[in-house]
């Protein structure tokens, strides 16, 4: 259903669009841990791993007449399941991802605005990047544990159309938390007509890995 990682790329380039005043002393980096989702939720929803990958953003920030680089290191990891559809056999319309991306603070103050966002801005930002999704509409919320912490889970209906032309309705669900310096985001999209899908990406969401 998706491009990989454009959802992940979509939330990364939000870090080089925040704004950072004062001058900048020495090497600055900041990095986000991998998140993932346990071997145990994979076997539970049938779900399979596709990919992890690092994403490397950077933005040279000036005051005073000098200038220097500050690079942040995000981390999106992606899950599939594939299902079978009327007429077109299998295909991997059920995603599941994480979405890592550091605090990154500076003389005590935050220049992420993950950390202002809410479910409906995630949701927006992860759905502006494909031209495939559109009529996103937030339906419901429920409050799940994930990593420990309990956190409202939003849910949204849009319309899909994936790369191969297939269309569909579809949910998604979208959830955040601060975790051991990190923001992690978790996306579930699945279609409106596969049953059992929502309480899926509930084990995911229950079933994911940060940190120690």
């Amino acid at each position: 259903m998706t491009r990989r990682a454009v959802a992940g790329v979509s939330l990364a380039v939000l870090l080089v669009l925040g704004g950072c005043t004062g001058f900048l002393s020495g090497p600055v980096t900041f990095s986000a841990t991998e998140a993932t989702v346990s071997d145990a939720a994979l076997e539970d929803t049938g779900y399979q791993h596709n990919s992890t990958e690092k994403m490397e953003v950077s933005r040279t920030f000036s005051a005073a007449g000098q200038s220097k680089e500050v690079g942040v290191t995000n981390w999106i990891s992606e899950y599939h399941q594939r299902v079978g559809l009327p007429g077109v056999g299998q295909q991997k319309v059920a995603v599941f991802a994480t979405f890592t991306s550091p605090k990154v603070e500076i003389l005590g103050k935050s220049f992420n605005p993950l950390e202002k966002y809410d479910d409906r801005q995630l949701a927006q930002q992860f759905t502006s990047q494909l031209d495939s999704v559109s009529g996103v509409r937030q339906v419901s919320s429920q409050n799940r544990t994930m990593l420990g912490k309990t956190t409202e889970v939003s849910k949204f209906e849009a319309s899909v159309t994936t790369a191969t032309g297939i269309e569909f309705d579809a949910y998604l669900h979208v959830t955040k938390v601060e975790h051991q310096g990190d923001f992690v985001v978790a996306v579930g999209v699945y279609p409106q007509k596969l049953p059992g899908q929502e309480q899926k990406v509930y084990r995911l969401i229950r079933g994911v890995q940060h940190g120690e």
